[in-house]
């Protein structure tokens, strides 16, 4: 640990040595390559801090503190930057910069903290300073990022209000003749307005505004490549609007096409509604083993991505209820939990909400029951225990540890005995299937030179790029994703994410064994040297298909290595 982080401060120091009398240009070269949060180009962003402070140069110091909060990932270290970047503009008085800065701490407490109110705050503040300025996309920014927190805070008329404006402005200056960037951001801010806009119709039950939008969405969007995203939300918005109407087949196939666009650009939030309007639908068919497991997926968001707001709340009720109805006490414990910590984080955050929403179960009845289950699983506990005994638990552990040991040794022999060829975990299904009437269109040959473009892919170990997405590695093949997952599912009889999987590791696990310095590599190194994003993907990878923990596998195979 200590020798990586001498390697990494001499890489800075040289860095900053070879690029110290660069352009900022050419230094903003350096780090913008690089992803939100990749830490990796705050070495170059210093450099061009430091740039900027030896040239008194106030706007770059300010640019190079944008950039920082944009590669750091810890919030704390965001809002430090944050900060700065008030500062200096304030030193300077340059209110576009002031405003510019108020807004960009308040989205970091708006996106990354969820903290609506001080996003509020904060929004206010640079809409003031906005007064002063001429920048009229810098204005009507602020007001699209007050309409959001205002609409998320349940006051819905006042943000219609902001869409309306901001929507206005954008439409207008997309049409003007600019450069492509600005159309496109243009375009994004009127689309985004344009969508949060029909939500808070939809809010203040003006229904009629809100299927004119999201038609003008659909339409205007449904052709684009740029705007996936957007038109991801209007297929949401009609979905919902439709699942209203009872008008479920409809419904569906506008939402399962959210679906597919939500997830695939990991917008979590969006999302999370998504699959509660699909547990809704699945309700009302009624079909409840299809509900109960989006439902379940709405509480496996909120606590991987601490997402709540009212309009999923009663997701809650209806997996209290299922839990009851099955007489499992556990999840009824669990969700009846769940739900206390859901109406106290609505109780602070949306005052304006929490009042008008129609709940099946009050606080006071959910501690109760609460209580009350709590108490039985205690008892229940202690009864179990003594019944067991300290002495068959231990005999139990002892039997588990020598077998584990056992199973273990005899998976490490046959890893190095068919480590060429690994085995190959079962693939688990996905959402990438290609419907019946399309296999049709696929000739032999279309089929035969995917497969001769895989053997390709695998031979130049392609699948070591980072970030691959059957899209991605579709267009690397000349392809499309449909016909390459047909390929994979019909003719490999794996998946996509599967079949990535298992080159990655099959890769990996051949270093470790031929080449010894690998033995000696952290699990963060050993994971981007096959392309997986992080130590715990890989080790969860790891762990699949091969059939033990890398740790374990590192463990022994030094083991072997020094006994020879």
């Amino acid at each position: 640990m200590i020798f990586n982080l001498f390697i990494l401060l001499a890489h800075g120091q040289n860095a900053r040595k070879i690029h110290q009398g660069e352009s900022y240009g050419k230094i903003a070269g350096l780090f913008d390559s690089y992803s939100e949060n990749d830490e990796r180009a705050l070495v170059f962003v210093q450099m061009y801090i430091d740039k900027a402070k030896r040239e008194r140069n106030y706007q770059k110091l300010i640019r190079g503190y944008e950039e920082a909060i944009y590669y750091n990932k810890t919030i704390a270290t965001k809002l430090l930057y944050a900060d700065s970047t008030i500062l200096t503009a304030q030193q300077h008085k340059d209110y576009d910069q002031i405003a510019r800065a108020y807004l960009g701490k308040g989205i970091i407490y708006f996106y990354n903290r969820r903290q609506y109110k001080p996003a509020l705050d904060l929004y206010l503040i640079a809409y003031n300073h906005s007064n002063k300025s001429k920048d009229e996309y810098l204005k009507n920014k602020i007001v699209y990022h007050l309409g959001t927190v205002e609409s998320y805070l349940g006051d819905y008329k006042e943000a219609a209000s902001h869409f309306e404006k901001s929507a206005a402005y954008y439409e207008k200056s997309m049409l003007k003749n600019n450069h492509p960037n600005i159309i496109l951001n243009n375009k994004l801010g009127y689309f985004n307005s344009l969508y949060r806009l029909s939500t808070c119709y939809k809010n203040l039950r003006l229904y009629s505004k809100e299927d004119s939008l999201i038609q003008i969405g659909l339409a205007k969007l449904y052709d684009t490549k740029e705007l996936t995203l957007e038109y991801g939300y209007f297929q949401k918005g009609k979905g919902v609007q439709l699942l209203r109407q009872h008008r479920l087949d409809e419904s569906l196939k506008h939402l399962q096409i959210a679906d597919e666009i939500l997830s695939d650009k990991e917008d979590y939030a969006s999302l999370t509604t998504v699959y509660f309007y699909l547990g809704k639908l699945f309700l009302e068919k009624p079909d409840r083993a299809r509900a109960m497991l989006y439902l379940r997926k709405v509480d496996s968001m909120v606590n991987k991505y601490y997402f709540i707001t009212p309009e999923i709340r009663s997701a809650y009720e209806h997996l209290i209820n299922d839990a009851k109805k099955n007489g499992d006490r556990e999840k009824q414990l669990y969700y009846t939990d769940q739900l206390l910590k859901v109406d106290s984080v609505i109780s602070a955050d949306f005052v304006l909400l929490a009042s008008k929403i129609h709940s099946e179960y009050d606080r006071k009845s959910l501690v109760e029951d609460k209580n009350r289950l709590e108490k039985e699983k205690h008892r229940g506990l202690v009864i179990t225990c003594l019944f067991i005994g300290t002495t068959v638990v231990s005999s139990f552990l002892l039997v588990r540890s020598r077998r584990k040991a056992k199973q273990l040794d005899l998976k490490y022999r046959e890893i190095l005995k068919n480590y060429k060829n690994p085995p190959r975990a079962e693939p688990k299904p996905e959402n990438n299937t290609v419907p019946s009437a399309d296999k049709k269109l696929y000739t032999e040959e279309m089929i035969l030179t995917v497969k001769e473009k895989l053997k390709e892919f695998e031979a130049e170990k392609m699948f070591l790029n980072k970030n691959l997405t059957l899209t991605i590695v579709a267009k690397m093949l000349g392809t499309n994703r449909n016909l390459l997952s047909y390929v994979l599912n019909d003719h490999l009889q794996t998946n996509f994410t599967m079949y990535l999987k298992q080159l990655r590791i099959g890769y990996i696990t051949s270093m470790l064994i031929e080449n010894s310095r690998y033995l000696n590599y952290t699990v963060d190194t050993l994971a981007d040297a096959c392309g997986m994003a992080n130590r715990k993907i890989f080790a969860a990878h790891f762990t699949e298909v091969i059939g033990m923990k890398p740790s374990e596998f590192i463990r022994r195979r030094k083991e072997e290595m020094n006994k020879s």
